[in-house]
């Protein structure tokens, strides 16, 4: 395996242009990662969002609870 200092140097002997060049490719490759990973969380989350939305909250089954013993108190 190639020592990755050779690599660094190999990189600072290319001109400028081809550097910089390197550099947005790398930049862009990376950016398009962390954007894929991003989006593929995001739908996993919100798709488990909204199967918890389909569900009552603990308050509301509070609540109805409540109510529903109230109105049996005082029947």
């Amino acid at each position: 395996m190639k020592d990755p200092l050779d690599f660094v140097e190999k990189l600072q002997q290319k001109s400028e242009t081809e550097r910089r060049t390197i550099a947005a490719l790398v930049v862009v490759l990376l950016m398009t990662i962390i954007i894929g990973v991003w989006i593929t969380t995001f739908s996993a989350t919100s798709s488990r969002a909204a199967v918890a939305a389909s569900e009552p909250s603990p308050f509301s089954l509070l609540w109805n609870f409540i109510k529903d013993s109230a109105g049996q108190i005082y029947k």
